[in-house]
């Protein structure tokens, strides 16, 4: 059973325990994450000191073995030297330093005698006994091995790459290259070469202890294992191989930063030990290896596990006491609570008179006379709501009604500064068009257009300010706050265009004139409240910006959605546009820049149809009759022109006479003997050129085309695009 449908009692045992479990459980892990910084900072501390100590008799070793070939090839450097004289001194270097396996030195071809190519006296112990043996053969071309070849070309001194020597024993040796003078230059005369015995690593690595199981390890400067617990890895594998076989980044990371003389304590998988650990790594600067030492984990952190253990038991019992204490703290308060809850089953089926007594603890006294109270509020409240629901809900939105319903304040007159998203519509030549329309149908015309305006509006949770004939002021982002108010009032004037279609296929089968909508979207500040007086207000918006919307929509031809710049900014990264137009605006400074929206995209997905705008050169011009038109009144009539382009959205016309950009004008067409043709075509000036002979060539867009009109210009489109 989910809690909240638990008694209260159990909710407060588990809410009360719950919080002191988490409390509790946050302490330990910080305890225990604190212990663990403060474990692995002393495990730190210990492995450096181990390491460097393990390193430091490593080192000092490896350090006296260098000095052997070291000042060796000084005295070659320095000294005259014979033949015979080489052997013995040998032999005495080897005697005297127990380290070494074998001491040789390696001149360069031709370089002891100019008659011979090899000569490399090699000195080292067999069965207790000192041997010496002369290297160099086309079986032993040791000026090409790599404990000659890599020194003499680096000019510096080298230790070699550990490797299986006589007796399977692993050995490793120690390289110096020596000089002569000859002609005023120093040039290479041959290398030093001491060969030593690592069988002692393995002593020295393993007298390493940590805790029961850790253990230290040695790897050479390629990766490969000198030391490790287990014998089938040294020699035959290395960290970067072992990383590859159990496919462990890891273990190649620690790999690299060991070879590159790295030195660091870091947590490594169980790949490379079966168990999670921690390992500190640290260099041998000598030779170039390196030197780990790993940490169980499980032994580095068994007290601090021990410790939590304990305290968890602890914090079992306290909760077990405490639970106890609460169910008889809570016993206490449900019995009034109980009481609480019948009377609430009353009220909610419509007994608002029901009371309980305000007796009992003082939080328990104050929630009953609250509750009385509310009923004797609820009563009020009802009636209240059920007539403002009834009287306004068919004059103004769900959206003010709620606002209405919820607050006292919302009847107050007075407003509140908002960013709203506001839309315009208006139908292009609806009154001409009507004109010859008889009233009841208008009703009927009108109500189908307004009726479909509207339901698209409410989908899209605007709040329709206004209506006047067949014009529609409506603005999103109020009283209800929408953080998307600009994609909304977008989305639904292109749904509103959109359905114009479907509303004109219905007129047109009623014998009805075909409606064209121009929409104006501009998003700006404005103050949005009830305005009016305490006798007749309505829920509206007052700005600048309404009237930029207007002065938008002026603009706006039939079909198409301009929005402003504002809004534009808003809905750029959803939107598809068409024209942009610079339009001059009574009120508005300089140029407002407009922009045709054609589509939006998801969630939304509407786009326009696109209409067969492209004007067709005509055969014959069209002789027209040009009227002015500003504020829906004829101001200059008669005015002939020849019309030479056609599309069903537009024309293109001669004129002699006077255009001006973005004028509204009604257009009449005549025969060519003269006869006027039926019908009315209203529109917009888009553009105006000048010709060379003085005459005006101007683009006009229809706003409004009488049906027997429209039929005729779409017989004269298609017959031009034939030719």
């Amino acid at each position: 059973m989910p809690i909240k449908n638990r008694s209260l009692a159990s909710q407060l045992i588990f809410l009360i325990l719950t919080s002191v479990a988490i409390i509790f459980l946050t302490a330990s892990i910080y305890s225990y994450n604190a212990s663990e910084e403060g474990i692995i900072r002393r495990a730190s501390e210990n492995a450096r000191h181990l390491s460097h100590e393990t390193v430091f008799r490593i080192e000092a070793i490896l350090r006296g073995v260098e000095k052997i070939p070291l000042n060796l090839a000084a005295t070659l450097e320095h000294l005259p030297w014979q033949e015979q004289n080489l052997v013995p001194l040998l032999q005495t270097a080897v005697s005297n330093n127990k380290e070494l396996f074998g001491l040789g030195i390696g001149f360069e071809p031709y370089g002891h005698n100019p008659k011979s190519l090899y000569f490399c006296p090699y000195v080292f112990r067999s069965d207790d006994q000192l041997q010496v043996r002369m290297l160099g053969g086309e079986s032993y071309r040791y000026f090409y091995l790599d404990w000659y070849q890599i020194p003499r070309e680096l000019g510096r001194p080298l230790w070699s790459e550990p490797y299986f020597g006589a007796g399977n024993v692993i050995e490793s040796t120690y390289s110096v290259p020596f000089y002569r003078e000859r002609g005023g230059r120093r040039e290479i005369a041959g290398v030093v070469s001491a060969d030593i015995s690592l069988m002692w690593l393995k002593d020295i690595v393993s007298a390493v202890k940590i805790y029961e199981t850790g253990y230290a390890f040695l790897i050479s400067q390629n990766g490969m294992f000198l030391t490790y617990p287990e014998q089938r890895l040294i020699m035959r594998e290395s960290i970067f191989g072992l990383a590859e076989a159990r496919n462990d980044p890891k273990m190649r990371e620690v790999g690299r930063d060991m070879i590159h003389g790295g030195e660091g304590f870091v947590p490594i998988p169980k790949s490379l030990t079966g168990k999670r650990s921690w390992l500190y790594y640290a260099p041998l600067p000598a030779t170039g290896w390196s030197l780990g030492v790993v940490f169980r984990e499980a032994e580095l952190f068994a007290d601090a596990q021990r410790l939590l253990r304990r305290s968890a038991a602890v914090a079992v019992l306290g909760l077990g006491i405490l639970a106890a204490v609460i169910i008889v703290i809570s016993r206490r308060i449900t019995r009034p609570l109980r009481l609480l809850a019948r009377k609430t089953a009353d009220i909610a089926h419509g007994d608002f008179t029901a009371t309980v007594p305000e007796t009992g603890a003082r939080e328990i006294a104050h929630l009953a006379g609250s509750f009385n109270r509310m009923g004797r509020e609820l009563t009020d409240y009802m009636e209240k709501r059920d007539f403002i629901r009834d009287t306004f809900g068919r004059y103004v939105t769900p959206e003010v009604v709620k606002r209405l319903l919820e607050s006292k304040e919302a009847l107050e007159m007075g407003g509140e500064t908002r960013e709203v998203s506001l839309l315009i519509s208006d139908l292009r030549g609806f009154t001409a068009l009507t004109s010859d329309i008889k009233p009841q149908d208008i009703i009927t015309f009108l109500n189908r257009y307004l009726g479909k305006m509207i339901e698209i509006l409410m989908d899209y949770r605007a709040i329709i300010d206004e209506i006047l004939g067949d014009g529609i002021l409506a603005f999103f982002g109020a009283p209800e706050p929408l953080e998307d108010h600009p994609r909304r009032a977008v989305a639904c004037a292109l749904a509103m265009q959109a359905a114009m279609g479907d509303l004109n296929r219905i007129n047109q089968a009623d014998g009805l004139p075909h409606l064209e909508m121009g929409i104006a979207v501009n998003t700006g500040t404005v103050v949005v409240g009830n305005i009016g007086s305490e006798r007749r207000s309505k829920y509206s918006v007052v700005g600048s910006h309404v009237n930029f919307a207007s002065r938008i929509e002026s603009f706006a031809l039939g079909g198409q959605v301009l929005i402003s710049a504002s809004t534009y900014e808003r809905v750029k990264e959803l939107v598809e546009v068409g024209d942009v137009l610079h339009a001059e605006m009574k009120g508005i400074p300089g140029k407002a820049t407009l922009y045709e929206v054609c589509a939006i995209g998801a969630p939304y997905n509407i786009r326009l149809q696109a209409r067969r705008s492209a004007l067709v050169q005509l055969a014959s011009p069209i002789n027209i009759h040009l009227h002015h038109i500003r504020e829906k009144v004829v101001i200059r009539s008669n005015q002939e022109m020849q019309l030479t382009h056609l599309s069903e959205t537009g024309a293109q016309v001669i004129s002699a006479g006077d255009l001006v950009e973005w004028e509204d004008v009604r257009l009449h067409l005549f025969e060519p003997d003269g006869t006027p043709i039926p019908g009315k075509i209203y529109g917009k000036v888009t553009r105006v050129q000048p010709g060379a002979d003085g005459s005006l060539t101007a683009t006009i867009r229809f706003t409004s085309v009488s049906p027997e009109t429209c039929r005729i210009i779409h017989r004269v489109v298609n017959e031009a695009a034939a030719e």
